[in-house]
């Protein structure tokens, strides 16, 4: 059997069916939910506080950090279930469960989530 007509054939039926078009032409295209921007406040010992503006919509997520008059932009450097990493070349922020660890030039201060 020729091999040909057998590869074009199925070619033809993928492109078919991987097309979202061809199998349901007047279907609406799906819509990813997007998660809003927030803002988290946070506070640690000294009553030291920042707040923390997470940027969803940006690509990759960031974070902006928010701390008297400066303000610092990080990039998500990765996420897990229950953290985020954040970070430039200067400072990284880790946040989990209702706490943030800021590492700045060398130095940690570790945060909490207030209201």
């Amino acid at each position: 059997m020729p091999k040909f007509p057998v590869l074009f054939a199925l070619t033809l039926f993928l492109t078919a069916c991987g097309s979202y078009k061809a199998v349901r032409p007047d279907a609406p295209v799906p819509q990813v939910a997007e998660t809003p921007n927030y803002s988290v406040n946070y506070e640690a010992a000294g009553r030291r506080k920042i707040t923390a503006v997470y940027l969803n919509n940006n690509s990759p997520m960031a974070v902006v950090l928010k701390q008297g008059n400066t303000e610092e932009m990080l990039t998500q450097q990765h996420s897990l279930t229950k953290s985020a990493e954040y970070a430039n070349a200067t400072t990284r922020w880790t946040v989990q469960d209702g706490f943030a660890t800021l590492v700045r030039k060398g130095k940690t201060v570790v945060f909490r989530e207030i209201q």
